[in-house]
């Protein structure tokens, strides 16, 4: 399924991207540090709010990142998913189906073709070919920012997707945490993984919880 967005809206995505170097914190650590504004809609500063800070929380960058590495789950699909359970409930089926049509082709077609350059400049120098180190380390991080900046405009479009209002008032603690679960194993089977168990569920259960 892909999603064909129109170009006003393509176009609201690119002008609201910021500046890439607040995307990085380090040069060998991924960290979500997106620009927010005043322009985009509450839900959508509220999932990249939710994103960026459940992310932070210990142990759950080596837990998305071995999720995405070992069994190929969107991180920012799965993070959508558990900011909708934590405050709108379970996704439908076509809720879903949207999001993954979307994620799936801007994943394949941009964020994972990045990645792939970045990881491979890395551990292949290109002094023997004449570029100085320093100049080939310059391109890698100017890539690692386009990948995340990628990545949050990725974000933004899955916010646009789900524009219910945020009704963390109106879910318990014990609503939030079902909802959560149904929608991550709902995720894993729509694209035939197993790849989450009961100990990566409660680790990310708890990183929601917390940041609710």
């Amino acid at each position: 399924m892909c999603i064909i967005l129109p170009v006003s809206y393509c176009h609201g995505l690119i002008t609201g991207i910021g500046t890439t170097v607040a995307n990085l914190r380090a040069a060998n650590t991924k960290i979500w540090r997106f620009p927010m504004s005043k322009a985009d809609p509450d839900d959508t500063r509220e999932l990249l709010r939710f994103a960026r800070d459940v992310y932070a929380e210990p142990g759950l960058q080596a837990l998305c990142l071995r999720l995405q590495d070992e069994h190929q789950i969107d991180v920012v699909l799965l993070l959508t998913c558990c900011w909708y359970g934590c405050y709108c409930g379970e996704m439908s089926d076509t809720q879903l189906a949207r999001a993954a049509g979307f994620a799936d082709q801007w994943r394949a077609q941009l964020v994972s073709p990045l990645r792939q350059a970045r990881r491979w400049l890395k551990p292949h120098p290109a002094s023997a070919a004449g570029i100085p180190a320093e100049q080939q380390e310059a391109l890698r991080r100017r890539i690692k920012a386009l990948e995340l900046d990628a990545e949050f405009m990725q974000l933004r479009a899955l916010a646009a997707l789900f524009n219910e209002p945020a009704a963390a008032t109106q879910c318990s603690v014990a609503q939030a945490t079902a909802s959560i679960r149904a929608n991550l194993l709902r995720y894993c089977q729509q694209i035939g993984t197993a790849g989450l168990c009961e100990t990566d569920l409660a680790t990310l259960l708890q990183a929601c919880l917390l940041r609710r």
